[in-house]
């Protein structure tokens, strides 16, 4: 016979059903946030140092070949730098070291280090946070901080003269500490003595602390005046409790933003002195101080109107502030008060052409030059756009990629930058020749376009043609007061003064 069938039991079937609809939720969800969440930041390629000078013939190969090197042009990992006779080479590492390199030598960056082939090179190795930079001549290794070495390979012997500081020498033979004057050379175990003259061929490097007495660029250095102290007294250089970097890169512009907030330890309010110096070819845009919780923009007027207006103001107790253009890249600003144990904040703006050179696009912060000051909070942003979704990038390694190529960023707390910021971008087309821009310049000022022609030709193959060399003398010898007096109104305009 058969059996009777079982009726069916209707709350397992709703049991079986909502797990399944559950299931069914929570892969829908999981398809869902996966398809809609930010992409994580990643690494890009690192640029392991920068070409700062390339004079005569200097080559570099990044496993692509050689090819000629410029001034300026970023180093990657693995790139090796060759000069011809008579050509030096300046690189800076990104711990802020210089290398200073000899003509017929040959180097290679090594990710951490430095790699000496043939030849002879200079280092000026500055005060630094992290493990030295390792120079490195087959399995010696030569480090450095705060020091000034030259490093020579002849054969198999490695020659380390220290003109400033101390380097530590490392090779299979033992280890020796090489002081100021004194000569290692390491042929098996490193014999260390003292040097009575050494050829100077870097021009006077081993002298000096190369840069140390240049004004820092691309950021702001206030120098504190107290009007009470004694007579002679000098100005106290502030700390810089925040710094806050944004460019933004389009079409060949970059404009940076660079905010910076000062703290004063002093017991007295001071008179602080504000220098900023942009990169070659900049202008600057905008500069604004904040005053009591506001950001208070700066206007321009005449250079004699607007010193008066900051007398004034300073003498009836207000915080005012003006800013005076001093050369073509040195700017200057008196702000009054920065308060005792208090903080004041500069943002200054300027702009600067970044076109592309064939395929790259390239853009540069420069912080490493002169006497940094630590810093308590950094942060930058580059902003590429959309354009930057479809870019190779390479940068810092302390740098991170975001937005899927739309923005990179670096943030370190406690920072002495001891290096410039670079990012090389490769476009994946190719740039038209003709391209027109427009740029809204913000507030009241009126928009600007931007229009960039470079010719399709292969200059290599072309046909060189006759130049016309003009040549126009003034003979008019015009010196007095009054003619310079339109030149002198034309710099005014330079001058801003919130009040607050």
């Amino acid at each position: 016979m058969n059996e009777a069938k079982k009726p069916l039991n209707l709350r397992k079937l709703l049991t079986r059903g909502s797990i399944l609809l559950v299931a069914l939720g929570v892969f829908v969800a999981v398809i869902a946030y996966v398809a809609t969440r930010k992409p994580p930041p990643v690494k890009a390629q690192a640029i392991q140092a920068r070409l700062e000078l390339a004079a005569g013939e200097v080559s570099v190969d990044s496993g692509e070949g050689q090819a000629r090197a410029v001034s300026g042009a970023p180093l990657m990992d693995g790139a090796r730098i060759t000069t011809a006779p008579g050509a030096r080479a300046l690189i800076r590492l990104p711990d802020g070291s210089q290398v200073f390199v000899r003509d017929q030598s040959e180097l290679v960056l090594r990710g951490d280090s430095v790699s000496l082939e043939k030849g002879e090179y200079f280092v000026d190795a500055p005060p630094t946070e992290r493990k030295p930079t390792p120079h490195v001549v087959k399995d010696t290794a030569v480090s450095a901080a705060e020091a000034a070495f030259d490093l020579r390979r002849e054969g198999d012997t490695v020659i380390v003269y220290v003109a400033r500081g101390m380097a530590t020498v490392t090779s299979p033979g033992g280890r020796a500490e090489v002081k100021a004057g004194e000569q290692a050379t390491v042929a098996g175990e490193p014999k260390v003595a003292p040097l009575a003259f050494w050829d100077d061929w870097t021009g006077g490097m081993a002298d000096y602390a190369s840069g140390a007495l240049l004004a820092g660029t691309g950021a702001g250095a206030i120098y504190g005046v107290d009007v009470g102290a004694p007579a002679g007294a000098a100005a106290q250089r502030l700390e810089v409790s925040k710094q806050s970097v944004r460019a933004v890169l389009r079409d060949g512009l970059a404009e940076t933003e660079v905010d910076q907030t000062f703290f004063n330890p002093a017991e007295r309010d001071v008179e602080g002195w504000y220098w900023f110096s942009v990169p070659e070819g900049a202008s600057v845009t905008g500069f604004a101080l904040e005053t009591n919780g506001t950001l208070v923009e700066g206007e321009f007027s005449e250079r004699r109107e607007a010193a008066q207006s900051y007398v004034v103001a300073k003498s009836s107790g207000h915080a005012p502030a003006i800013l005076e253009w001093i050369d073509s890249r040195s700017y200057r600003a008196r702000i009054y008060p920065v308060p005792a144990g208090a903080t004041r904040r500069v943002v200054l703006r300027y702009i600067e052409l970044r076109p592309p050179v064939g395929a790259r696009l390239s853009y540069v912060y420069p912080m490493g030059a002169g006497n940094p000051v630590r810093i308590g909070e950094f942060s930058l942003s580059v902003d590429l756009g959309d354009a930057g979704g479809k870019m190779k990038i390479a940068t810092l390694a302390d740098a991170r990629v975001e937005a899927g190529g739309r923005r990179v960023t670096m943030r370190r707390s406690g920072y002495t930058p001891r290096a410039d910021f670079q990012l090389e971008a490769e476009l994946p087309d190719k740039r038209p020749s003709m391209t027109v821009a427009r740029f809204s310049a913000g507030g009241e000022s009126a928009d600007y376009v931007l229009a960039r022609y470079v010719p399709d030709v292969d200059w290599k193959r072309a046909a060189q043609q006759r130049g016309d060399v003009v040549v126009v003398v003034d003979t008019s010898a015009a010196g007095d007061e009054a003619a310079h007096q339109p030149e002198d109104r034309r710099r005014g305009v330079h001058s801003a003064c919130p009040v607050g």
